[in-house]
């Protein structure tokens, strides 16, 4: 039985993975860690938990004895921990951003600070597993993507490494609430959220830089110009992605259902049919796509779970992975449905 920690567990991520785990079969949850709720235990934090339900928060990672580390923390703090974490043998899943960006430089321009671990950033592999299997199994630290650049890449990826796009694609993504974290703002809080939908962080997500340099790490063709919007719509948890792009001249894009479930067909997480309804994917770790016709063009959609696998879903299904352990384990239970 592996030994896990939860870094960051009172917030909703952080609260998922203690959800997810609770399931597993073969990761033990053995410490978990916030400041804000030191001293009390996982089952008062988290009521909706049994099994880890006596365990006690503490304060900082310092005295952790773990086999996998999640770090479920925002901008800035990951970076403060993953050395100690590396130098004692613990592998670890940044469920944050701080090691998904190659470039430091990048790094302080999309996130306003400087990183300061430019050496582990440049080993991060990046925990899209779908497309980066072989990173994820050979690391100790992975960078867990974001629920954007998760839903955008399972669709956009397998287009572009076959060259089968020509131009821009155009992203036009909404997402539950619950991606914006804990802490309400002042547009994810309710009374601002609840009967409107919100484009945002427009003229440059920073989850952009994210996808393109995922995509230049596929090489070949994969670099294709992103056109991203993001938009906040009343729900709590899920993303929709509609995805436009123009096949390159001479290809029939009604061939791209049979791409996308060749590139996808040993996955249990990716599946290809018809239009996604976000019921199917909420509580999962399963990404639902589809191509469709609108006046002759096509469009993509993908579904996921902002909270699932586009986040503390699959942290888990990267651990799997970097444990030797089965890439399904602890992850196979069905959606909500409605």
């Amino acid at each position: 039985m592996a030994k896990a920690a939860v870094v960051g567990a009172n917030g909703y991520l952080g609260g998922e993975l203690l959800r997810l785990l609770s399931y597993h079969p073969q990761i033990e949850l053995t410490a978990a860690v916030s400041r804000s709720q030191a001293g009390k235990t996982v089952g008062e934090v988290a009521p909706n938990t049994e099994r880890f339900s006596d365990l006690v928060l503490e304060a900082e990672p310092d005295g952790i004895d773990v086999d996998v580390a999640f770090l479920a923390q925002g901008a800035g703090e990951a970076m403060k921990v993953v050395p100690s974490l590396l130098e004692r043998g613990i592998r670890v899943v940044d469920l944050g951003p701080d090691y998904r960006l190659p470039d430091p430089a990048e790094y302080a321009r999309v996130y306003g600070r400087e990183h300061t671990d430019p050496g582990h950033l440049a080993e991060a592999a990046y925990g899209l597993p779908e497309l980066f299997g072989d990173s994820v199994r050979r690391a100790r630290l992975v960078a867990n993507p974001g629920c954007y650049p998760t839903a955008t890449l399972l669709a956009v990826a397998p287009l572009a490494q076959a060259g089968e796009i020509a131009g821009r694609v155009v992203v036009d993504a909404k997402s539950g609430t619950s991606g914006s974290g804990a802490q309400p703002t002042s547009s994810s809080h309710h009374p601002e959220a609840a009967l409107t939908v919100t484009p945002y962080g427009t003229p440059d997500h920073r989850h952009a830089p994210e996808m393109a340099a995922a995509l230049a790490r596929l090489g070949g063709t994969a670099e294709v110009p992103l056109v991203f919007v993001p938009h906040l719509v009343p729900l709590v948890r899920g993303i929709l992605c509609s995805i436009y792009a123009s096949p390159v001249a001479g290809v029939d894009a009604g061939r791209w259902p049979s791409l996308f479930e060749s590139r996808y067909s040993g996955s249990k997480f990716v599946r290809v049919g018809g239009v996604p309804k976000l019921p199917w994917a909420q509580g999962t770790n399963r990404c639902y796509l589809s191509v469709q016709f609108a006046g002759g063009s096509p469009v993509v959609f993908s579904a996921i779970d902002n909270l699932g696998k586009g986040g503390a879903a699959q942290a888990i299904q990267n651990a799997n992975v970097m444990l030797g352990l089965d890439e399904t384990s602890g992850l196979l239970h069905p959606g909500f449905g409605v």
